[in-house]
């Protein structure tokens, strides 16, 4: 496999998900808030530029309208033709009081516009009206007009372009604009610096203002001190965002229709940082905010979801460590309507679990009975066999009556032996049927047989299977004894204890015959061996026993080992099986 697929929590998957979806959220809303951040930024400049762009279009729509006064006062004002013809003093005077007073109303409806004048040539008498009336305009204009040659001056306001002019005076600069009619010359001007100062008022007072490129003025028209060279390379710069004597600012270019120049507008961009930090403090608060709420129902979803998340873990731990229903039931369960089902539900599992095991236990034992009882029907017969070929053998000879009378009277007592439903005998009982069977051969092979018989401690009251050494002696007579060889058998039995104290009782069955062909003996010492496997059962009592006893025992100490006694001494059974007194079993 590529991937190794490791276990997990559900809780702190939970939490991953969890701080997974949180963090998706906060960089969805970081993102979010830098593109507001920016579209808020250039909605703020487009702004700052509307702004500016109004307050230059009032200003142009004040001087358009000035300029139609001035030429509707040039063509049609009487007061202004009669002073241009009239010699009379007193006439002459009316008329410059009600131009003044015309001129004042004037100046009511601008809100740009610093003054007005009309200068006649003819009684060289020069009327205007300004706001400010310590202002140095309306002096230079009346000594400028009176100085120049006013029919060369006259034709040339008539042939130049539709806009304001800059003229400094005294090192101010206002923007003037005049007229020509019937040898009488009217204009108006606005001064530089209250146009900035509107500019000014519309974005911040730290705002630099600069007409550049004016063909009346070599220097630019500013409202602070600049440098006009660094001025000329901003203008070229297609950037909202310059940096200036080392500060930023926000530039606007823009060419007014009213003047021919250029506007360059530099706002400090502290003013604007200070409306984005407003903006972020504002998002950081919210993002504070919203952190908090969702820590809050974050520890909240947490605890509520650990308890149940714990109770399952508990209940894990309880099938664990104990699985039996009583830990179960006595246990405490959380009032989570989901884990009270699954409670519930181990429950059952465990009860159906119980009931499936206690029937494959009962099935399990209901076949080693079985298979016992058959071992046990296979050894009867076998037994039975074999005492009757003894006995056939022994009715032609010379034995006396009551000698077969004795015989029979034993195999009855070896019968009622093997076919009684006794699970288990005494060792001492099965002793004394195996004595029974040694004397029963004796009378068959008289002087062939001798047998040695060794019980150590307790072991006389060991419970063994019935017929279990007896079956042995029977294979061991019945494959080496005959009337030219003598044939010797011994058993013994003592006690033996394992690591853990457990005390145990070998049983030790050897003979003088041939021993076991090697064949035979890697059958039977197959940890399973089956029956077809031992030579053809032949020698099915061998099969019964160590059968039986795998059976019986479920203890790894327990085992049944056949081997042969070195130098061809015969064959040699060893049997140890755990301690059991006859009255227990």
């Amino acid at each position: 496999m590529l991937f190794h697929k490791r276990e997990y929590s559900l809780f702190s998957q939970l939490i991953k998900i969890v701080l997974v979806i949180y963090g998706l959220f906060l960089i969805s809303f970081l993102i979010l808030f830098l593109f507001l951040n920016h579209n808020m930024r250039s909605n703020l400049y487009d702004s700052y530029y509307r702004t500016i762009d109004y307050c230059l279009t009032e200003t142009k729509n004040d001087l358009e309208i000035a300029n139609r006064s001035v030429l509707s006062t040039l063509y049609n004002n009487p007061d202004l033709s009669q002073l241009s013809t009239s010699d009379h003093m007193m006439t002459i005077s009316a008329c410059e009081s009600r131009l003044q007073r015309t001129l004042s109303s004037y100046l009511l409806c601008y809100s740009t516009v610093d003054g007005l004048f009309f200068y006649s040539e003819r009684n060289d008498r020069f009327i205007s009206k300004s706001r400010d009336p310590n202002t140095s305009f309306s002096t230079y204009f009346k000594t400028f007009l009176r100085s120049v040659d006013f029919a060369a001056f006259s034709r040339e306001l008539t042939s130049q372009k539709s806009s304001f002019a800059f003229c400094e005076i005294d090192g101010s600069y206002c923007l003037v604009r005049m007229f020509a009619y019937n040898n009488t010359i009217g204009g108006a001007w606005v001064n530089v610096d209250t146009i900035m100062h509107d500019l000014e008022e519309s974005t911040s007072k730290d705002t630099l203002c600069a007409f550049l490129n004016a063909p009346e003025t070599e220097l630019p028209v500013v409202n602070q001190a600049v440098d006009s060279n660094e001025l000329q390379l901003l203008l070229g710069k297609n950037t909202q965002v310059v940096t200036y004597s080392g500060s930023k600012y926000l530039k606007f270019e823009i060419r007014p229709s009213f003047c021919q120049s250029d506007l360059l507008i530099l706002m400090p961009y502290s003013h604007l940082q200070q409306t984005l930090e407003l903006r972020f403090k504002l998002q950081g608060v919210f993002i504070v905010i919203l952190t908090l709420c969702f820590l809050s129902t974050f520890i909240l979803f947490s605890t509520r979801l650990r308890l149940p998340i714990r109770e399952l873990y508990r209940i894990s731990e309880t099938v664990k460590e104990s699985p039996q229903l009583e830990a179960l039931n006595l246990q405490e369960v959380s009032r989570c309507k989901e884990v009270r089902e699954i409670h519930e539900e181990v429950i059952r599992l465990l009860e159906h679990i119980d009931s499936l095991e206690n029937q494959v236990l009962r099935e399990q034992l209901l076949k080693k009975e079985y298979e016992l009882l058959s071992l046990r029907n296979q050894v009867s017969p076998h037994f039975l066999i074999n005492c009757l070929s003894v006995i056939s053998s022994m009715a032609g000879t010379s034995v006396s009556r009551i000698v077969l009378k004795s015989m029979i009277s034993t195999l009855a007592e070896h019968l009622r032996y093997t076919l009684s439903t006794k699970p288990f005998v005494s060792l001492a009982e099965e002793m004394h049927f195996v004595r029974n069977y040694y004397d029963l051969n004796s009378y068959r092979y008289p002087d062939s047989l001798l047998f040695q018989i060794n019980i150590q401690g307790l072991c006389d009251n060991a419970a063994v299977f019935p017929s279990l050494v007896l079956m042995l002696s029977e294979n061991s007579i019945k494959h080496n004894l005959s009337t030219s060889d003598k044939l010797s058998l011994t058993v013994t039995a003592f006690e033996e204890q394992s690591e853990s104290g457990q005390v145990y009782v070998h049983i030790r069955h050897t003979d003088t015959g041939s021993g076991f062909p090697e064949q035979m003996l890697a059958d039977l010492n197959n940890p399973a061996p089956t029956v077809e496997e031992i030579a053809d059962g032949s020698r099915i009592g061998l099969y019964n026993i160590k059968k039986r006893i795998l059976l019986a025992y479920d203890d790894s100490h327990t085992s049944i080992l056949f081997s042969n006694l070195p130098h061809g001494g015969g064959a040699q059974v060893d049997i140890i099986l755990p301690y059991i007194s006859y009255q227990d079993s």
